[in-house]
């Protein structure tokens, strides 16, 4: 009888150690989105002040804001799409070229390399 119960628990322990094991749950951290409001503020090389914004809106929507010596200068809009680490904008007036960038995105900062020049903004928001 010792021997079975011997037995029985032996196969207990050996099914118990067939189980499947619990994965640790963790939560990796979302990529950061391009989507926000970046801004790219400076100083041309004349010494003339400008802020640029971009809005880029989840639902694919861009806005380029020009402020050009404290007042408002140009507003663009149009849509923005990505593939394969490729920003495209298509912008709605026909008088402004659409643009193709690559870019580098952290959780804060957003470099987009385009016509020779890369030009940074920082998130707003």
């Amino acid at each position: 009888m010792k021997r079975i119960l011997v037995c029985l628990a032996l196969l207990c322990l050996l099914l118990a150690a067939c189980g499947e094991a619990e994965a640790p749950t963790t939560t990796a951290p979302a990529a950061p989105s391009l989507a926000g409001v970046w801004v790219n503020a400076g100083r041309y090389s004349e010494g003339r002040d400008f802020v640029e914004t971009l809005t880029l809106s989840e639902e694919g929507k861009v806005t380029v804001h020009l402020e050009y010596q404290g007042a408002d200068y140009a507003t663009l809009t149009g849509t923005w799409t990505v593939s394969d680490g490729v920003l495209k904008v298509d912008f709605t007036d026909p008088n402004t070229k659409d643009r193709v960038y690559t870019y580098t995105l952290t959780e804060n900062a957003l470099i987009l390399t385009g016509d020779g020049k890369d030009v940074e903004y920082q998130r707003s928001r």
